[in-house]
């Protein structure tokens, strides 16, 4: 997968580099993101690590370890 990060403007997107190396019809997803959404975001995640920082909580036991699905488990679902 190939990302490209551009700017979408007066109907055109604008990529930030060249794409003269993609060679066909290949199949895309443009994503547009709101400025305001973006921070939001961002201010979401602060705080949410703010939180972590400042929690009293004690942790008992071990930590567990994460198990992610690979995209081939994922598609069977």
């Amino acid at each position: 997968m190939l990302v490209v990060n551009g700017f979408f403007e007066n109907g055109v997107f604008i990529p930030e580099i060249p794409l003269a190396n993609i060679k066909g019809r290949k199949k895309a997803v443009l994503r547009i993101e709101d400025e305001n959404e973006k921070q939001e975001r961002i201010n979401t995640w602060k705080e949410f690590s703010k939180s972590i920082r400042d929690s009293d909580e004690i942790l008992e036991g071990e930590p567990q370890r994460l198990l992610f699905r690979s995209p081939e488990e994922v598609a069977v679902l």
